[in-house]
């Protein structure tokens, strides 16, 4: 038998970013800038890679305008993004299956 390697494994630690246990508001209390509804436990800016339930738009924190093409979003822009929320209630027609619709306290 050939001499097997013990793998280590490294799990990063923040430097310092958002602690989402201390948000200054409720799960809820900030704006998808997608669709608009009260989803995210941060702000924006401060959500990183966080995922709308509702129009299922990852939050991109590098986009630096609506017209941008959003990497975790395979491409698509926000501005794409909303057009087609309004159209098919999700950020990408692909995704629908699991988006769910917003909750009562969730509408702006």
């Amino acid at each position: 038998m050939g001499h097997q390697q013990k793998k280590d494994f490294f799990l990063p630690k923040s430097s310092g970013g958002y602690d989402a246990s201390k948000a200054p508001g409720p799960p809820g209390a900030f704006h998808c800038p997608c669709c608009g509804y009260r989803t995210f436990p941060v702000p924006p800016e401060d959500a990183l890679a966080y995922i709308c339930p509702v129009c299922m738009w990852e939050n991109d924190v590098f986009t630096t305008s609506p017209d941008a093409p959003s990497d975790e979003n395979h491409g698509l822009t926000l501005d794409q993004g909303r057009k087609n929320f309004h159209v098919y209630r999700v950020c990408d027609p692909r995704l629908a299956p699991y988006a769910r619709p917003p909750k009562p306290e969730e509408f702006p």
